[in-house]
């Protein structure tokens, strides 16, 4: 930064003392004062909004896990454990019940694949299998429950006499409560067992027709 010269008279004609700062007849300042440049201010940060292009493109290019807190998974497994439901409802294919389980999983993962336009990997389809499982058992014990409700005493009638030794059991409230948890639990084991492997086999099935988009 070069120094400063400073005058020896004042524009009023009297002379300068040295180094002042000011003249001591009219007390006209002897530099003018500097104005500093403002400093320049950073450029700001681009942040993409949630509906640009860029946001929409990186959501595509990194699809949801397979799991209850993916909408569409968890649409297409209600849709099929509500058609289970139904077809299991339909006397003379109550029998024909495991295979509606497997067809459950099966049609979901293609209905994943219809919705969304990719093929989810073997594992990825035996877990969405699964949740259509989940969705299947839930949705027999509310018929049943209404089934139990609506029937009443005649229920209870009816399976006391397909089988005599449930009338002991009736009566004994505990051994009740044990036998209904381990029902439930080998139910529930079944279906969602049954309906994960049909997803799987959904799933290599639309992987052979489809090799690209793999989730």
């Amino acid at each position: 930064m070069p120094e400063r010269q400073i005058p020896e008279n004042c524009t009023c004609g009297a002379r300068l003392a040295e180094n002042a700062r000011f003249c001591h007849l009219c007390g006209r300042p002897v530099f003018e004062p500097e104005i500093s440049e403002p400093a320049e201010a950073p450029a700001p940060v681009q942040v993409f909004p949630q509906s640009s292009p860029a946001v929409s493109a990186l959501s595509r290019a990194t699809p949801l896990p397979v799991s209850f807190s993916n909408p569409v998974a968890v649409r297409a497994a209600i849709l099929m454990s509500l058609a289970v439901m139904f077809a299991g409802m339909i006397p003379g294919v109550q029998l024909l019940v495991p295979v509606w389980w497997l067809a459950g999983g099966w049609c979901a993962v293609l209905l994943y694949r219809r919705l969304t336009g990719l093929v989810l990997s073997v594992r990825a389809g035996a877990r969405l299998g699964s949740i259509t499982g989940v969705l299947t058992f839930l949705s027999m014990l509310i018929v049943m429950a209404l089934t139990m409700l609506a029937m009443g005493k005649d229920f209870i009638r009816e399976l006391t006499k397909q089988d005599p030794q449930i009338s002991e059991v009736l009566k004994d409230p505990p051994t009740l409560v044990l036998a209904l948890v381990v029902v439930l639990v080998f139910i529930f084991a079944l279906v969602v067992g049954t309906c994960a492997a049909g997803g799987a086999l959904g799933a290599r099935y639309a992987a052979r027709h489809d090799t690209n988009n793999r989730v």
